[in-house]
């Protein structure tokens, strides 16, 4: 993996190459570790402020992602967020954010990840590259589970997101006469 830059950068913004940002302390400041695909580098702006920052890039806040994610399915505590839908970019946070040591995941990179000896977790990404993270395994399990779930309910959302009845007008006008007339034989039928 290599490094993109010696100075940390000034700003980011998550996107489908980013596998993790994680907080690094660079002379007594929580700065940014950034692991994508390819490369590694840092940001001298905070986990958190990354993920806010990518969000609203996005068109929302972390604070709107977070209660959507809420919303959605009740999870309040290390809700994980759904950066952008279009790009499959949701990210899940190691700790609760409010703490300076959580770092935060791309779900969609996440390819396996075991226990070690001391009870905290290595993941192997996508790019096959490994990181050892300082939560346990069962935590660490249930975050990718919840954001699984998380991604699953926003894509059903989407996948059906036109109302039934409103199905027909998706099709050619000469089906829809069609269907319109089915139905009423249909209704027709079943009064009389």
């Amino acid at each position: 993996m290599s490094q993109k830059t010696d100075a940390p950068l000034e700003s980011y913004e998550v996107n489908s190459a980013t596998i993790a940002v994680l907080p690094e302390e660079i002379d007594g400041k929580i700065c940014s570790k950034i692991i994508e695909k390819d490369c590694m580098f840092y940001v001298s702006m905070k986990p958190l402020q990354i993920v806010d920052r990518s969000c609203r890039f996005f068109g929302s806040s972390y604070a709107g992602r977070k209660a959507g994610t809420y919303e959605v399915t009740k999870i309040s505590h290390k809700p994980p967020i759904m950066v952008d839908p279009s790009n499959q970019i949701f990210l899940f946070p190691t700790l609760s954010s409010t703490r300076p040591q959580c770092g935060w995941i791309s779900h969609v990179h996440v390819k396996e990840f075991k226990p070690t000896e001391f009870d905290d977790t290595e993941v192997t990404f996508s790019n096959g590259k490994t990181l050892e993270l300082p939560v346990s395994c069962n935590s660490f399990e249930n975050q990718v589970y919840r954001t699984a779930w998380l991604r699953t309910k926003f894509q059903d959302r989407i996948e059906h997101r036109v109302p039934k009845r409103q199905e027909f007008m998706l099709y050619p006008k000469e089906e829809r006469t069609k269907m319109i007339y089915d139905f009423i034989l249909r209704e027709l039928g079943e009064r009389y």
